[in-house]
């Protein structure tokens, strides 16, 4: 996600009209690394904004992914989490707690960012998640 300022400067060439609880969840995503669901953002902000609806945050994060402040991960069944960093990046998710960790590769990594097109085929994202346990898993025995 950019920086506030021009996110909300996007918002409002979309038209999007920037409530107070809207603006609570865009500024909780900025350098969000947690990768949250849209209930967990609820919950949180409910506790200071009593108004917010679930709603809100959902058609919130909505926008936010139509104008590529945030990407929508399909990790778990049923449930989608929101990451603000659009950068080309993999995930991993740890079966044992449930965390959702960015995996950044360098130029020399053996799996690539395709580029936008291959063999014709024109792509608008991709999404590579690696499952296991993380290493606070693995040191606690929670595996």
């Amino acid at each position: 996600m950019q920086s506030f300022e021009k996110t909300i400067d996007k918002l409002r060439r979309e038209g999007f009209k920037l409530t107070l609880q809207r603006m609570a969840v865009i500024k909780y995503m900025l350098g969000n690394r947690e990768h949250p669901s849209a209930l967990a953002i609820h919950r949180e902000l409910k506790r200071r904004y009593r108004s917010l609806s679930f709603s809100t945050v959902y058609n919130t994060l909505n926008v936010l992914g139509q104008i590529d402040e945030v990407q929508p991960l399909h990790i778990m069944d049923g449930q989608l989490n929101y990451d603000p960093n659009t950068e080309p990046h993999f995930h991993f998710y740890c079966n044992g707690c449930g965390t959702i960790h960015d995996i950044f590769m360098d130029e020399h990594g053996e799996i690539r960012v395709p580029e936008k097109e291959i063999e014709g085929h024109a792509i608008d994202s991709c999404q590579v998640v690696f499952r296991g346990t993380c290493r606070n898993c693995l040191q606690e025995g929670n595996f």
